[in-house]
């Protein structure tokens, strides 16, 4: 009978391994990214106004500016990710504009966001303003007394493609918030946020164009080769450097699966000795 308690118990411990292994690493970790490895991750809603969908390139989305007026490209997620006290939004893009457009409101945008219907709520990430070719940081928040603040982060070359890593990653300390924005793994920018630690937020894509049908800038474009929102374990609050992906995710999680099949492995091992203890046993006392 206690050979079946003592198998029982090394079960029990394996399962709950299972279940118990993610909490001991502090924080959350999983992530909200826009599947690349096939077209139009259905976890996003894909719709465009007066043109097409962002064209799925294999590795990437192309995101135009388009020829009609009042064209819109969006990418928004349909599930939200709880957001702890440390995470961060990236986006790993490619940037052209060949010639700058005549609205201000001419725009590619990536950012997080807790409303996805009148986009009043709290956001902050990166836009790229076509009509004066530059790359901007953002906050917005009803808690903040400008309500809307931006900031220009770098200056982009017309008529030339180029390649940007974009990081805008939100810590809490001790009750309070800042973003800090990073552009090619550079802190260009640290500003306070209201704390949103245990909000859940939504990761939004978008191309914008409301300048007249008359002034074609559908030479500028924007590609996204990879972008996220990920939740950083606690002893990162103050990171630099590049945050987990799907790929430190999927490592994640094969080497718990891992650990799992090497405990099962142990434990058929153990009562398979306790099965040949047990033949043994019987060997001696019948002799």
């Amino acid at each position: 009978m206690g050979d079946k308690y003592l198998a029982v118990l090394v079960l029990l411990s394996t399962i709950l391994s299972y279940f118990f292994l993610p909490f001991a690493v502090g924080e959350e970790t999983r992530d909200l990214c826009i599947d690349m490895s096939t077209a139009y991750d259905q976890g996003f809603k894909w719709y465009n106004t007066n043109g097409s969908l962002p064209a799925y390139m294999g590795d990437h989305y192309l995101f135009n500016g388009g020829k009609a007026s009042n064209m819109y490209q969006d990418a928004v997620s349909l599930t939200s990710i709880k957001v702890g006290k440390a995470f961060a939004l990236s986006a790993r893009l490619s940037i052209h504009i060949g010639s700058k457009s005549t609205n201000p409101r001419d725009e590619f945008t990536i950012f997080v966001t807790d409303d996805t219907k009148v986009f009043t709520g709290d956001e902050f990430g990166f836009v790229v303003r076509q009509d004066t070719a530059s790359l901007y940081g953002y906050l917005q928040s009803p808690r903040l007394y400008e309500f809307f603040k931006e900031f220009r982060l770098a200056d982009l070359t017309i008529g030339k493609e180029e390649s940007i890593n974009l990081k805008a990653v939100y810590s809490e300390i001790d009750g309070r918030a800042l973003i800090r924005f990073f552009v090619n793994d550079v802190n260009v920018l640290v500003h306070d946020f209201p704390v949103v630690t245990g909000e859940n937020l939504y990761l939004v894509v978008s191309s914008k164009k409301l300048s007249p049908q008359s002034i074609d800038t559908s030479r500028n474009y924007m590609k996204v080769y990879s972008t996220c929102i990920v939740n950083l374990p606690a002893s990162r609050i103050d990171i630099t450097a590049q945050g987990l992906t799907q790929e430190s995710d999927y490592m994640y999680r094969l080497i718990v699966f891992t650990n799992i099949a090497i405990l099962f492995v142990m434990l058929f091992m153990f009562l398979m000795m306790v099965r040949l203890s047990r033949q043994l046993r019987r060997l001696t006392d019948k002799s």
